[in-house]
């Protein structure tokens, strides 16, 4: 009878022990899950922040072209911080395809 105690007491440290070790899981597998979400966050705010201020920088680009600026002037009066493709890239952020036909 007394080994059989024994192995009751055995199991149930067992049991605790296996539990203790799940909770900690699951806590580590919440906290990581919570900093996964804010990195998700922290990016689509990045490109949605990239994204309005692209199209400010389009925007006034645009504008300088249409004031007759060739895209070597807008890159000289940006003092060389964007070059030609970035320019080509930015003027046509905005522009919508089937209305330039129109």
């Amino acid at each position: 009878m007394a080994k059989q105690a024994l192995k009751q007491a055995a199991r149930i440290k067992v049991q605790e022990a296996l539990a203790a070790k799940q909770r900690k899981r699951l806590e580590r597998e919440r906290r990581q899950a919570a900093l996964a979400v804010d990195v998700l966050t922290a990016v689509a705010e990045r490109d949605e922040a990239v994204t309005v201020t692209e199209a400010a920088a389009a925007a006034a680009l645009r504008s300088l072209l249409g004031e007759g600026l060739s895209v070597a002037e807008v890159v000289e009066l940006c003092s060389g911080q964007v070059d030609v493709k970035e320019v080509q890239r930015l003027s046509r952020i905005g522009v919508d395809p089937a209305g330039a036909d129109r």
